[in-house]
């Protein structure tokens, strides 16, 4: 099986890519897109984002910006379906983002834009659900900034782990273990806190054991608990 025939089963599983057809995905060129970036490897940076959307097909990567100190600030972290870039379609925008690889290996591929709205002119019905899934990352990345700017540290750091489980889990379970892709202090740049305050409060949620967090993996033992803690 080529690059190109694994990429389109791929897409299928996606549910915006799986209303396109074969040909569709071809006129894509995601071939001429797709990439393998190690740990660390920037997928884009800043200005050189050139007005292209990205799937990723596997791995964790992290976007982000850079102060005017140089420190960075991690705006959300993706992984395995997500898409990414110019999701606005409104061409570079000029702001000063990057998308870096994180944990280990990740595959990527992308198209333009300009091909992508060649294809959304051709079918109102992915254009309307394309719109519907922009939608719904905004909302999400609203919410999250809703709760750094009133909510207090731990409540912030609950409902980032409570954001996590509800994406990584596939049905209704109350307990879940998945990979943990993040250092204390990316957990810290998602919440808005300092490193250290982000291990206390972290510690605190292992000793009430809501949270388990290691290396390897995140456990929680009860999403419900997890969520009381914050109210």
């Amino acid at each position: 099986m080529n690059i190109e025939d694994s990429t389109f089963i791929l897409l299928r599983q996606h549910r915006l890519f799986r209303q396109l057809t074969y040909k569709e995905c071809s006129e894509l060129n995601i071939v001429s897109g797709f990439m393998k970036k190690k740990k660390n490897e920037f997928i884009y940076l800043n200005s050189l984002r050139n007005d292209r959307l990205y799937f990723l097909k596997k791995g964790y990567i992290k976007i982000g910006v850079y102060d005017k100190e140089g420190n960075e600030k991690i705006k959300e972290v993706l992984n395995q379906g997500d898409i990414f870039g110019q999701l606005s379609l409104e061409g570079d925008t000029g702001e000063q983002e990057f998308a870096q690889v994180i944990k280990s290996e990740a595959q990527i591929c992308s198209f333009t834009v300009e091909d992508f709205e060649r294809i959304l002119l051709k079918r109102p019905d992915l254009a309307i659900s394309y719109t519907k899934l922009v939608g719904l990352k905004i909302k999400a990345l609203q919410s999250r900034i809703t709760s750094i700017i009133y909510k207090d540290v731990k409540s912030r750091i609950v409902d980032f782990f409570i954001y996590l489980a509800q994406k990584e889990r596939k049905g209704t379970e109350d307990e879940l273990a998945f990979k943990n892709y993040l250092t204390h202090a990316e957990v810290a740049s998602l919440v808005g806190c300092t490193r250290q305050t982000a291990t206390t409060f972290i510690n605190k949620l292992e000793e009430e054991g809501l949270l388990e967090f290691s290396r390897q993996q995140i456990r929680i033992g009860s999403i419900k608990k997890l969520q009381a803690a914050a109210e």
